[in-house]
């Protein structure tokens, strides 16, 4: 019963990411390598943001939600953002399809980031002999992610654009916002006792907020490339 638990979380977890890559044109372009390009940016990332939390910020230690304490996470996290600008500037230099590159930079960082973070507990938690649901929202929390890191990459390779617009720039960035106080408060809602929530309540907000901002700057993406298309259609005629 253990090992059934533990594989059906490490399915849960990581399945999508293999089904993603292998279902989309990344594996036929071949740019397994720029997703692990960008896992290893997000790893320099953390290592970074780290180092800079633990040295230069102070942050409260209080057992409420307290907004102070979410500036310095919230200054620092914006260094992911600098990152996957680093990674899609280190992609022009290939030439592929805007759209895989926009995956390739997401489906790495996401993946990374559910290799660190959850793999260690599932592999020494999901085997304890009682079942835990907390593993199976660790899961769905790394599927939660792709959509949030597609919706980052997304949302930073059109801030690249120089004919993007004020309105386009507008949603860029109440995307990034969005993102940089979820990530600020996500734990501290899941952690806190005063908020009254329960860990599914949590996740639901979470899935919310992320499918909110994937469709935002989804439509805002799609809206972009059928004008450039239109655009580039007419010069040609």
């Amino acid at each position: 019963m253990t090992l059934l638990h533990l594989v059906n979380c490490l399915l849960l977890t990581y399945a999508p990411y293999v089904i993603i890559y292998r279902s989309t044109e990344l594996s036929d372009e071949s740019l397994f390598g720029s997703c692990v390009m960008a896992g290893v940016f997000f790893i320099t990332t953390q290592l970074v943001k780290t180092f800079i939390l633990a040295t230069f910020m102070i942050i409260p230690e209080e057992t409420e939600v307290h907004s102070l304490a979410a500036v310095p996470v919230i200054l620092v996290n914006m260094l992911d953002y600098l990152a996957i600008y680093m990674m899609h500037g280190w992609l022009q230099k290939k030439a592929k399809p805007n759209h895989l590159r926009i995956l390739a930079v997401a489906l790495g960082w996401a993946g990374a980031e559910a290799i660190v973070h959850y793999l260690i507990p599932l592999w020494i938690g999901a085997r304890d002999i009682e079942f835990s649901w907390e593993y199976i929202e660790m899961g769905l929390l790394s599927n939660i992610n792709i959509l949030l890191h597609l919706s980052a990459s997304t949302a930073v390779w059109l801030g690249m654009r120089n004919d993007l617009g004020p309105l386009g720039m507008s949603v860029v960035a109440i995307t990034c916002t969005g993102q940089l106080i979820l990530s600020a408060f996500g734990n501290h809602m899941k952690k806190s006792l005063a908020l009254g929530f329960s860990s599914c309540s949590v996740l639901g907000m979470h899935f919310t907020i992320a499918i909110s901002l994937f469709a935002l700057v989804g439509i805002n993406y799609t809206i972009y490339t059928k004008r450039t298309e239109t655009t580039n259609s007419q010069q040609r005629w």
